[in-house]
């Protein structure tokens, strides 16, 4: 077996560890949310997003750190962020627009526009270069990682100023099983997601096709399957909170993690090295986050009701995204 397909043998193995631990990791963060007591959009952006977003985080800290590759780091961050709006709004098409994207709170649009304004501060400072201040701390990477933490700190007192105190749920019960879980996935998923950023760095270099554009369909797709599962699966209980809050708080975190990765990155801030195919995946991102939250307002104003025929156009502004990043990563 040559270089090329020990790659893709090792890639596949511990994908499948990487999703089965993810699975475990929404699993057990909803039993823990049903065990703490939190409200439905908190648990979906806190406890179960960044759960699920526990595979993006080992990929990118090993691609830096172990492969150093910030370029398949970058493409997974941006890759994961489209992946997961084509996710909602194709689950929207299929439970309807009016479900998912309707009857949320203040809590709700601003965690998307938090998840906007990473996005936008990760463009900023990719654009501008970046650079450290102290030790391995860099300008756009603290500043991502305070935005993010003031961003949840707004959507949930947010959420909890407009819940009555008889509607704030109570804890259920013992949380010290969902705990072991929950460890244990957390263990899975870093161990194994060790071996994804690696297998994944070897399949780019001998396939020849750009690390960039590895991380933002390949390696994204593995790491965002968490997302999709508990997405479809909130959808079809119709707990429409939570799937929007993993979505868009996956996406947010995911962001954050620039912050968390560029500490292992010796070589510099990580956003210095964006190339035209990640400012193009993060470009699409936006795009893609953005036409999600006008369908958001089309489902709360009747102002905005002429936007909801976005929603369809999203799955296929992701794929047209897909190929613009292949194209400028090859070049």
């Amino acid at each position: 077996m040559g270089a090329l397909g020990t790659a893709i043998l090792v890639f596949l193995v511990s994908s499948t560890f990487v999703i089965m631990a993810g699975v475990g990791l929404a699993r057990f963060g909803d039993a823990l949310a049903e065990a703490t007591g939190w409200g439905k959009l908190w648990v979906g952006t806190l406890l179960v997003g960044i759960a699920t977003s526990l595979p993006e985080l080992t990929v990118n800290v090993s691609a830096v750190w172990l492969e150093n590759n910030p370029s398949l780091a970058l493409g997974n961050v941006f890759g994961a962020d489209m992946i997961n709006i084509f996710v909602l709004a194709s689950a929207a098409l299929v439970f309807g627009v009016p479900n998912l994207f309707g009857k949320h709170g203040r809590d709700t649009e601003l965690l998307i526009l938090s998840s906007l304004g990473l996005v936008i501060l990760a463009l900023i400072f990719g654009a501008l270069g970046d650079f450290k201040v102290l030790g391995p701390v860099s300008v756009g990477g603290l500043l991502i990682g305070a935005a993010y933490l003031y961003g949840m700190r707004l959507v949930y007192h947010a959420g909890r100023t407009h819940m009555h105190l008889e509607d704030i749920p109570g804890p259920t019960g013992s949380a010290r099983n969902a705990w072991i879980g929950f460890g244990i996935s957390v263990l899975v998923v870093i161990i194994a997601g060790r071996y994804l950023a690696s297998s994944a760095d070897a399949i780019a270099e001998a396939s020849g096709i750009s690390a960039s554009f590895i991380g933002v369909l390949l390696v994204s797709i593995v790491t965002t399957l968490p997302e999709a599962s508990v997405t479809v699966a909130a959808s079809l209980r119709r707990s429409y909170g939570i799937a929007m809050g993993n979505v868009y708080g996956s996406n947010a975190f995911n962001i954050a993690i620039i912050s968390i990765a560029d500490l292992f990155h010796a070589e510099g801030p990580l956003l210095r090295e964006m190339q035209s195919a990640h400012f193009a995946a993060a470009g699409a991102a936006l795009m893609l986050m953005t036409m999600g939250y006008l369908v958001f307002k089309s489902c709360q104003s009747r102002a905005f009701a002429s936007v909801r025929v976005l929603a369809p156009a999203i799955p296929v502004v992701y794929v047209g995204a897909l190929y613009l990043v292949y194209t400028l990563g090859q070049a």
